[in-house]
């Protein structure tokens, strides 16, 4: 979980990632998933006022069908022409006209120049390298402006849809929103046993957001209400009766896990890759190396889960290399030039290297099979590598071939039972049957 005062931070450096981004339909969109009252929306207000710029918020739960998207009128053309175009919401209205106001500070004002239409937008800079777009900000030629969608999945369903598209693709209407122009959604908790009334997001639309799961200690809030001037008194309640707070069911938290996909690693890269250019947007402590890193370490979470991210920095720090299963398999029998390697690697890579045999295994065994004298070569490596690993990570190989299921929906374990020892075995919630055939094997 992100605590209040990490959130702007994290949100801050997501949003200011599009600015070094070549590609459009990739954009990095935070998503603040937590509790209501607990701050999201003051996060987003206080991080437009850092940034110099102006916050435009839509209350989804307020919306009707039609009412972000725009409501068609009929006018008559300078040619005469009966013609339709869409009355836009004051939010959209708001960014086109400000955004040929900057195209005229920086061009020379042409009178003839066409209206933002479906077709094309005459007042687009879009195609700016990502260092002008930082110098712009930077020297304050550009306002920027976050669009806060807050409410996102307590929509009507209609508009949920409407509000998707606008966060996911950056059109409305045909219209593509400029650069200095960033989306932040805010959504409740949102899962089977939430006491919120909320839209489901699927895992194909939450792929595309960068969601950060909000929560707020007590010290946090203490100080927060010290500089909004709340009473003395019920900060000391508050510190005294912690629990007093917020509702403490767990019904109201959001327990969705966040899962890997390629895109997220896109993101990922996206994200590492740009902050050395985004450092005069932070302040001095705010880029501070282990600050860096430590943000770093939550934004790759929030996108790809704590394992993942994990493994990731781990093996960025790591001079070792998990074994590759052709490394295992082109050894002799004994692991005579691989084994005393597999005795040195860290227990996370001891790890990383068994899902990789894994993975191979689960792929290829039924080939490997065609060769009998061969694969009974391949088992005897694998009964060797489970022997030089440390108990717990042995425990864990066993376990995970117990319940791996091969690509042609074969059971992994009935094709190498007898690569495990009796002790491991022991522990395994194997049934009679398979034991049985284990212990035959031996």
């Amino acid at each position: 979980m992100i605590h209040i005062n990490e959130a702007k931070r994290l949100a801050k450096r997501a949003i200011l990632a599009n600015l070094t981004q070549t590609d459009n339909n990739l954009a990095i969109t935070p998503l603040l998933a937590g509790r209501h009252g607990i701050g999201k929306s003051q996060i987003v207000r206080t991080l437009a006022e850092e940034l110099e710029g102006v916050c435009l918020t839509i209350e989804g739960g307020t919306l009707k069908e039609g009412e972000i998207t725009g409501l068609p009128y009929q006018y008559e053309s300078e040619s005469g022409k009966t013609e339709f175009r869409f009355l836009p919401y004051y939010v959209v209205d708001w960014i086109q006209n400000e955004e040929r106001r900057i195209y005229e500070l920086t061009h020379e004002k042409d009178a003839e120049i066409a209206a933002v239409t479906l077709d094309g937008n005459p007042y687009a800079l879009n195609d700016l390298t990502p260092e002008e777009k930082i110098s712009m900000l930077l020297e304050r030629k550009v306002t920027p402006v976050i669009v806060f969608i807050d409410e996102i999945n307590r929509t009507e369903n209609t508009v949920y849809k409407e509000l998707m598209n606008i966060l996911l693709t950056r059109t409305v209407n045909g219209y593509r929103f400029p650069w200095w122009v960033f989306f932040v959604g805010a959504m409740n908790p949102s899962t089977q046993s939430s006491m919120y009334s909320t839209n489901e997001m699927d895992p194909a639309q939450l792929d595309r957001f960068l969601k950060l799961k909000v929560t707020s200690a007590v010290s946090e809030w203490c100080r927060y209400g010290k500089g909004r001037g709340i009473s003395s008194d019920i900060l000391s309640f508050i510190k005294e009766n912690p629990k007093c707070l917020f509702e403490q069911s767990k019904e109201l938290d959001d327990d969705e896990p966040p899962t890997p996909s390629p895109r997220g690693w896109e993101m990922v890269n996206d994200l590492l890759a740009s902050e050395p250019l985004l450092r005069s947007f932070f302040t001095e402590k705010e880029n501070e190396p282990g600050l860096v890193e430590r943000d770093m370490k939550k934004l790759v979470a929030a996108k790809l889960g704590p394992s993942v991210a994990t493994m990731f920095f781990a093996s960025k720090v790591s001079l070792s290399k998990p074994l590759t299963p052709q490394e295992i398999f082109a050894d002799d029998a004994i692991l005579s030039q691989t084994g005393p390697k597999i005795e040195a690697l860290s227990v996370a890579k001891r790890v990383q290297m068994v899902d990789l045999l894994l993975e191979e295994l689960k792929d290829g065994i039924e080939f490997m099979m065609l060769n009998p004298s061969d694969f009974e070569v391949r088992k005897g490596q694998i009964a060797e590598l489970a022997k030089r690993l440390d108990p717990a990570t042995r425990l864990l190989f066993a376990q995970k071939m117990a319940s791996a299921i091969t690509n042609e929906g074969n059971s992994l374990m009935d094709f190498l039972f007898d690569t495990l020892d009796d002790e491991v075995v022991a522990m395994l919630d194997l049934s009679e049957e398979t034991k049985r055939q284990i212990k035959e094997s031996q």
